[in-house]
């Protein structure tokens, strides 16, 4: 997997799709924040992409305790990761509400192909 940047980490919560070819290839950032990104990223995938999966029922649920959770001792906490990368909590928060409160019917559906002008 391609680290994330913030840029795709942003354009995951608009609601969009990263396609490995809008990622960059090269970052700048430590081992430890591509790490921290991955985490955060995965976590929010999980629950915009899976939340109506019976499959994925369990995994869904501890990403958001994960994304609830108020205690930033550990270092990986969802409010240390949006502190890292910049995010506010209650905004990414909101996000994730949105996505919950979105009926599957009624979910922007992304193309993969691109329309000429």
């Amino acid at each position: 997997m391609i680290a994330p940047d913030i840029a795709s980490i942003e354009h995951l919560m608009a609601a969009g799709e990263m396609l490995p070819s809008q990622m960059r290839v090269r970052s700048s950032w430590s081992p430890e924040k591509r790490l921290a990104g991955a985490v955060l990223a995965s976590a929010l995938v999980s629950v915009r992409d899976r939340r109506s999966d019976p499959r994925y029922a369990e995994d869904v649920v501890e990403d958001l305790a994960w994304i609830y959770d108020n205690d930033s001792r550990e270092p990986f906490s969802f409010l240390r990761l949006c502190d890292l990368f910049g995010l506010e909590p209650v905004w990414v928060r909101e996000t994730v509400e949105r996505w919950h409160l979105t009926a599957p019917e009624h979910r922007r559906v992304f193309s993969l192909s691109r329309h000429a002008a």
